[in-house]
């Protein structure tokens, strides 16, 4: 393990009694680190690599960590570190599950700004530009992300809209560099730390601005990936008690909707597997784990008294959610999953035909760049899989 610069104590200590040996890594410390936790990924894994080597911004290290692969994975990932320099590639004996990897490459980084990504998601050339002028002009934004699109397992935009150009801010914040953003009262983007937590713990669906471009510093006061599946929420909420949400106007973000995702996994038992493999019993209590993070998360945090309470509020409302509870009783009892479960959509999207994206949903805020869609050209330079 590098314990790095800004990290508190308690996270230096959580990942020492992980077993992390400390490790030096000889040159001058890069302005982005890009930590990429696979298991298993070979099918989309140089596709993904391909993505992110070709950022029009290069000042940036790309850490892997391999889970215990037993595909090509491993061939894969040597290869790509053979030939740039800027691929630190790690490899465990033993499968410890998403969560801990996550961790294990937050740890490894040495950047001012920090980023996990997946191996099979892909990222247009301008996206860590675009995220690092932001963070770099506006000190008071923690992170940054553009809006994103769905693609099918070719890597090809789906031919439904509604996956596509999705943001986690409405049009009216979501604005061009010199615009002014509108921030309603519960949003990612408020002033108010109560109010941003309540925009993402209050919402439904997925928390993919995870994967944003992250100041490390404010990153390492956080709990990062808690080993229950939805902790991804979790770790967004809490980055919304430390500082404010910067979405780009631009798609430059594409999130591969597969078959063998995390988001399919439906059964409790399914996604506590993966989140940590150690623990997969049928009745994980996922739900009061999560419940408890978001408690952690709040009690951490450096609030006032009145922002303390107010967070507190917002879980009391969240918890006191009545007309979700019998869905939720139902779910636990037939050992379902918490979220997740997109498998028959996944598989619809594998099967459909994503030669082409039919139209372009009009949106007045689309910035130089954002046209670049994926596909339209083999990004494995010849074939080359490592």
């Amino acid at each position: 393990m590098i314990l790095v610069p800004g990290t508190c104590s308690e996270n230096a200590a959580t990942l020492e009694n992980q077993g992390w040996a400390q490790q030096a890594v000889p040159g001058s410390a890069p302005r982005v680190s890009i930590g990429l936790p696979v298991y298993n990924g070979e099918r989309y894994l140089a596709e993904s690599l391909e993505s992110l080597l070709a950022q029009t911004f290069t000042d940036f290290e790309l850490i892997i960590s391999d889970n215990a692969s037993t595909d090509r994975t491993e061939e894969i990932c040597r290869a790509y570190a053979a030939r740039d320099p800027r691929i630190r590639y790690y490899r465990e004996e033993a499968n410890h599950g998403m969560a801990w990897n996550f961790n294990r490459v937050f740890a490894l980084a040495r950047g001012e700004y920090f980023k996990w990504a997946a191996y099979d998601d892909l990222h247009a050339p301008t996206f860590l530009a675009r995220c690092v002028e932001a963070l770099d002009q506006d000190p008071d934004i923690l992170w940054c992300m553009p809006r994103f699109t769905h693609v099918g397992p070719a890597g090809m935009p789906l031919n439904e809209p509604w996956t596509w150009d999705v943001g986690y801010a409405p049009d009216a914040e979501c604005v061009a560099p010199g615009e002014k953003a509108a921030r309603p009262p519960d949003s990612r983007h408020s002033n108010s730390p109560s109010r941003r937590f309540r925009a993402v713990l209050l919402a439904d669906g997925s928390c993919l601005d995870n994967y944003a471009l992250v100041r490390r510093e404010i990153m390492a006061r956080t709990s990062l990936q808690v080993p229950y599946y939805g902790g991804d929420k979790v770790f967004v909420a809490e980055l919304c008690l430390h500082g404010r949400y910067r979405q780009l106007p631009e798609t430059l973000f594409f999130v591969r909707a597969h078959p063998e995702g995390s988001g399919a996994l439906v059964t409790a038992a399914e996604q506590q597997h993966f989140m940590n493999p150690r623990r997969s019993a049928r009745f994980s209590f996922t739900r009061l784990h999560l419940l408890i993070s978001y408690l952690r998360a709040v009690g951490r945090a450096r609030l006032s008294l009145v922002q303390r309470v107010l967070c507190l509020w917002a879980i009391g409302l969240y918890l006191f959610q009545v007309k979700k509870w019998g869905h939720v009783l139902r779910r636990i009892i037939s050992g379902a999953g918490t979220g997740g479960g997109y498998r028959e959509a996944a598989e619809r999207f594998a099967a459909a035909k994503t030669a082409s994206r039919p139209r372009t949903p009009p949106t007045e805020t689309r910035a130089q760049g954002s046209e670049w869609l994926p596909g339209g050209k083999s990004l494995m330079a010849g074939g080359h899989h490592g």
